[in-house]
């Protein structure tokens, strides 16, 4: 299909205008005006970026682009970046908490349906002007122990989880922030959940975790955030009957 429209589906789809962002969503380098072949990463790192050359994409997506709310110098590894994908023709298509908030594709939404929940309200103010949130608060129909519920999101996850646990011991109701959702510990005190979900820790709130009791769960800002370019593409596929390949390269954090 042509590139242009389909960074106009994508544009609308996932409503990259209205929800504020360091990142700057949406195509961020412009490539061959014809696409037959996704690609899709967490990252828009070297390693993605010759993958998706090797594998003859036409379309990269990620989560984490290259352009955020600074400009960039374009030397060094940034330089080989940009080079690489304008050399071989590769759109780099970008959606960062424009592919965290959203209720089909979205890595909260995807997470929660993934652990047998489903998402009930927001979580996380994001500053949009509609009151969209960042994340999500979800239920389950029963509650389940937390020993197993544990072993369930390394499942999914298929990684280990830091766990700092101070709270029930039966999970029903859980708040998700995938990637770097620390910050919004001091909300969860009110949100009424059994634990909280995000991708990496911050040793300031340990003591905070401890001291109010709380069930924190950290799942890794990579692993917790490949939900959302998987389902995107998924539903790119079944729309457009579009191929795609997933490029996976873990950073561990």
């Amino acid at each position: 299909m042509k590139t242009s429209e389909l960074i106009q589906y994508l544009d609308a789809y996932l409503e990259i205008n209205k929800i504020p962002d360091a990142s700057q969503n949406g195509l961020q380098v412009e490539g061959k005006v014809e696409v037959k072949k996704l690609g899709v990463a967490v990252d828009a790192c070297q390693d993605s970026i010759a993958a998706a050359v090797a594998a003859g994409v036409d379309l990269l997506l990620v989560h984490h682009g290259l352009f955020w709310d600074k400009p960039v110098r374009l030397v060094g590894s940034e330089f080989r970046r940009v080079q690489a994908l304008i050399a071989n023709g590769i759109n780099l298509y970008t959606a960062h908490l424009p592919l965290d908030w959203h209720p089909q594709v979205g890595n909260n939404a995807v997470l929660a349906r993934k652990l047998g929940f489903e998402p009930a309200t927001g979580f996380g103010a994001s500053g949009a002007a509609d009151g969209r949130c960042i994340g999500c608060i979800a239920e389950a129909q029963t509650s389940i122990a937390l020993a197993p519920f544990l072993k369930l999101l390394a499942s999914v996850l298929h990684a280990d989880v830091r766990a700092d646990l101070f709270g029930t011991h039966q999970i029903k109701r859980i708040a998700i922030v995938t990637g770097g959702g620390a910050f919004l510990l001091p909300h969860v005190l009110c949100a009424g959940v059994d634990a909280y979900i995000t991708g990496e820790p911050k040793h300031s709130y340990f003591h905070f975790t401890k001291e109010n009791k709380l069930n924190v769960i950290y799942g890794g800002h990579y692993e917790t955030e490949t939900f959302g370019v998987l389902a995107l593409a998924e539903h790119l596929q079944q729309k457009f009957q579009l191929p795609f390949e997933f490029f996976h390269f873990p950073t561990g954090l």
